[in-house]
């Protein structure tokens, strides 16, 4: 028996069977290494601010796919992009993967228009801010019922309880002025940004005129940019009627915003 096992024809049978093995066991790991890709992997490229065309195109060449997992409506951001992703940029990846996205939606959402008929202004802006309306310009129509809503309006067509309206929409108010032509002072803006404007402006029961904006190169800059100068000016001497719009200049250069000792102290009389 020993003889036969130190023989040369049963060591090349052993020889045989292990080079098979060993072929066989290549074979099957070179295959499941191509069947998992494990060594190709890809980098997730980052598609945030993309449109859907520039999607398809990015991800075309690295050869993954992409779903769409979610479309929400964001006011002040770009419509139609890319706003997050998973997996997350530079995450490695197998080949034909697929990317859930979430968009932008284009058109925005439709809701009910709030009721804000015979409220006070100060409460009908609160509701109108509180369903993500924007307040817009407010007119005077004689009535008993002074500074209060008699009637909303998008785009100078009026809008009534329950109407469907695009969320954001602007809502402008038709507000009763009393039965006499009342007069108010222009409230002082100079210094002030324009979200800080319009609630002076709208606390006086008047309106924005022109916006005039100079030195400011950017939109950023616009956003960040005061006023310098406002017509009519805040004066003891000057009252305007209620619904009147203001004219106020922006400017990005601080220099030429002026607020003298004066200024102050007739803004500070006239307020008491």
């Amino acid at each position: 028996m020993f003889k036969f096992i130190f023989s040369k024809t049963f060591l090349i049978n052993i020889l045989i069977i292990l080079v098979v093995i060993t072929a066989s066991l290549w074979g099957i790991f070179k295959y499941l290494d191509s069947y998992t890709l494990n060594s190709k992997t890809i980098s997730v490229p980052s598609l945030e601010g993309l449109t859907i065309n520039e999607v398809e195109e990015v991800l075309s060449e690295k050869k993954l796919r992409y779903q769409i997992l979610d479309s929400i409506y964001v006011e002040n951001n770009e419509k139609g992009i890319v706003l997050e992703q998973q997996p997350s940029i530079d995450d490695l990846v197998k080949e034909n993967r697929t990317i859930y996205i979430t968009m932008s939606k284009i058109i925005p959402p439709k809701m009910g228009m709030p009721d804000v008929v015979d409220m006070s202004l100060r409460i009908a802006v609160a509701k109108i801010e509180s369903y993500g309306l924007k307040v817009g310009k407010l007119s005077y129509f004689p009535s008993e019922c002074v500074n209060c809503v008699l009637e909303a309006k998008i785009n100078n067509k009026t809008v009534t309880h329950n109407q469907e309206i695009a969320k954001g929409s602007v809502i402008d108010l038709v507000l009763g002025s009393g039965t006499s032509s009342e007069k108010v002072f222009a409230p002082y803006l100079i210094g002030l940004s324009k979200e800080e404007a319009l609630q002076k402006i709208q606390a006086s029961f008047l309106n924005i005129g022109a916006e005039i904006y100079t030195d400011c190169t950017s939109k950023e800059d616009s956003i960040s940019a005061k006023i310098f100068k406002q017509s009519p000016q805040r004066s003891e001497n000057i009252v305007i009627n209620m619904g009147s719009p203001i004219d106020i200049w922006f400017t990005c250069d601080t220099s030429k915003i002026k607020i003298s000792v004066v200024d102050t102290l007739n803004l500070n009389l006239l307020d008491e």
